[in-house]
């Protein structure tokens, strides 16, 4: 039969590799997870420094701007001019100052609103040559609204976002609030920077993965990269069609708690607030920083994976894999080199000696186990070479042995056999015969099986004038000392009767008792006998039973009873040898069936578990089939006993008696 071969070779690189990789992957899912944290760590930071960074840039754009307005509401110039606008001195005076701030305002405007005319000055200068340009506000249009909603909302000042429908364009105004010497407000003045402007300083950045938004306390957008958001909220006067921070995001769950940093920072709780939010579909990490003084909350997006991401990693993971494949290289170089090399050179030995090669011996290069084991081949080689030069001598000589063996086996087996075909002749010639079994027992059947060739149980009768005895009897032991056991219980059992009693079961089983106590137990051995005996008054009508340990069970008109015998049994070291056996005396009416066994029919093994066949099962099978004549009864036992018993082995040997009274 061929066997395939595997190589060993290919199983030490194989078991290598997927413990390699099981390390490596173990060990870049351990990486991965501590980048990721690192990673996550690092953009919180970052998100929160540009935060801060982006509110100062802000802060610088538009903290001029305001503080220029905040003096020009505050010039006694134009204050006095506010108050008597029909003065021509004081106009002239107050356009001078007028132009003085003009220049030092980033876009080179002004303007000026005041409160007693509803008059709205502001530079215009569109044209290429500038100048001032007067309207008149109505608090009716849309566009004029934020005068008038200045003049009561405005305490200092504030900025705006709004489309200015004089200078057709939309800025970003710095309003401040002019009052006069009694605190009444007397109109509003300022500066703008248009949105183009202002979106290029404030929210456009060459940082790749950063977005700036800014938004009032409500979340409406004031400025961001897309234009076309802050010309929208610029042009749009209701505010619940403004843009929002929160229409933006699309992410509902996340609102709540933008709307929670909104008012932990403009409450002072702290300087910023960052979180990872859903922004357009997309993850970001959001810092919110307040632009104290101004109202406003200065917004900062991070794009985690373009600002840092595991590609910075890559350089590591790569060092890590060719580690990895290089440790694997020297394992299995090593391995090779140590191991299956000198297991190859083995291998090959092998099988030269296999073809009828023995004169082979191997170099023993190293003191380790494969040295150890290449020189116990060399032994093995040398001793296999010595056993076939002499093999042939030795075969003849182990062959008589074997044979001479083989010849004293036999010769013990067949005395053996002889003894036990012999034994078994003697304890058949105990037995009694069939013609005197059917003369004294008429209908009946005698169920007889040793679990050998002999066994310890046998069944006894003896005839006399009026009456008959009829035993059937379990002896210690099985095969020949149970046959020799058979043999002495049946030569003390005629001495009894024929000296004693015979007329008397339970005084015939006392002395039997007595007899084997005194007969077995000169020796160390405690042996003895269960035993039912009966002896039936044909003429009487009458059977007188008596048992050790084993019962009679009579059938009449479908019924079944059992009679027991006696605990007590015969001829044991703790059998009492005064015991007094008892006589039960029966009156069977004519054709009732009375039946005798030993246990070993009782125990036999059998059903799925293995469970003894049992007495009550035995009942059921003699009152089912009393009605046939004895010979077909004991075949319908044979037959649900073998079916029951199925593969289990015969246990003990098996006696049953029956007969028709």
């Amino acid at each position: 039969m061929s066997m395939q071969v595997t190589s060993l070779k290919a199983k030490f690189i194989s078991v290598i590799v997927l413990i390699s990789l099981a390390v490596g992957g173990l060990t870049l899912f351990a990486f991965d997870t501590s980048t990721s944290g690192i990673i996550d760590d690092l953009a919180l930071r970052f998100a929160t420094k540009e935060a801060l960074l982006e509110k100062n840039k802000v802060i610088s754009v538009i903290e001029r701007e305001v503080a220029l307005a905040r003096m020009m509401a505050r010039d006694v110039t134009l204050r006095h001019w506010a108050s008597d606008e029909g003065n021509r001195e004081l106009q002239r005076a107050a356009f001078a100052e007028l132009e003085n701030y003009r220049t030092l305002y980033r876009d080179k405007s002004f303007f000026i609103a005041l409160a007693a005319s509803n008059h709205y000055y502001v530079y215009d200068k569109r044209n290429g040559h500038g100048r001032v340009e007067m309207v008149t506000l109505d608090g009716s249009k849309p566009h004029d609204r934020w005068f008038f909603e200045g003049l009561r909302s405005i305490d200092d000042y504030a900025l705006n976002l709004d489309y200015n429908a004089t200078l057709q364009e939309i800025k970003v105004w710095f309003n401040a609030a002019m009052t006069d010497g009694s605190g009444r407000k007397i109109g509003i003045c300022g500066g703008g920077i248009t949105i183009s402007d202002f979106l290029n300083q404030v929210v456009h950045t060459r940082q790749k993965g950063l977005s700036t938004i800014l938004m009032d306390r409500a979340g409406v957008v004031q400025a961001h990269e897309d234009r076309k958001v802050v010309e929208h909220n610029a042009n749009t006067r209701d505010v619940d069609r403004k843009i929002t921070i929160f229409t933006l995001m699309g992410d509902p769950a996340r609102e709540a708690q933008v709307r929670g940093a909104i008012e932990s920072l403009a409450a002072g709780r702290s300087e910023v607030e960052a979180f990872p939010v859903r922004f357009g579909g997309k993850s970001y990490l959001m810092a919110i920083s307040f632009l104290e003084g101004m109202g406003w909350f200065n917004v900062v997006l991070v794009d985690v994976s373009r600002v840092i991401s595991m590609k910075q990693f890559l350089p590591i993971i790569a060092v890590m894999s060719l580690s990895l494949l290089l440790g694997i290289l020297a394992i299995g170089f090593l391995i090779n080199r140590m191991v299956l090399t000198p297991l190859g050179r083995l291998s090959a030995a092998s099988r030269e000696i296999a073809a009828g090669r023995y004169d082979i011996s191997l170099p023993v290069t190293g003191r380790d186990e494969l040295g150890e084991l290449t020189g116990s081949f060399n032994a093995m080689s040398a001793m296999v070479l010595d056993h076939t030069t002499n093999l042939e001598a030795r075969v003849r000589e182990r062959t008589d042995e074997l044979s001479a063996a083989n010849r004293l086996l036999e010769d013990s087996q067949r005395r053996i056999m002889e003894s036990i075909t012999y034994a078994r002749m003697i304890q058949t010639s105990i037995l009694p015969d069939r013609e005197s079994l059917e003369r004294c027992l008429g209908d009946h059947f005698i169920l007889y099986r040793p679990k050998e060739p002999v066994g310890g149980d046998f069944y006894y009768l003896r005839e006399f004038p009026d009456h008959f005895l009829l035993a059937v009897i379990d002896c210690t032991g099985h095969g020949i000392p149970g046959a020799f056991m058979t043999m002495t219980v049946n030569a003390v059992l005629n001495h009894v009767v024929d000296v004693c009693c015979n007329d008397d079961p339970s005084r015939i089983l006392a002395e039997l008792n007595r007899v084997l106590r005194n007969t077995l137990h000169l020796r160390d051995v405690d042996a003895g006998l269960d035993i039912a005996l009966c002896m039936v008054e044909r003429r009487a009508g009458r059977l007188t039973f008596a048992g050790a340990g084993l019962p009679l069970v009579l059938v009449s008109g479908g019924e079944v009873r059992e009679v027991r015998g006696d605990h007590q049994r015969v001829g044991y070291k703790g059998s009492r040898i005064d015991y007094r056996y008892t006589n039960h005396v029966l009156t069977p009416a004519a054709g009732d069936s009375c039946y005798l066994t030993t246990d070993g029919l009782l125990d036999e093994p059998g059903g799925v578990k293995g469970y003894g066949f049992g007495s009550e099962r035995l009942r059921m099978i003699l009152a089912d089939h009393a009605h046939l004549a004895m010979p077909a009864q004991a075949e319908a036992v044979e037959a649900a006993l073998d079916a029951y018993r199925g593969d289990h082995r015969q246990r003990d040997d098996i006696t049953l008696a029956g007969f028709r009274f």
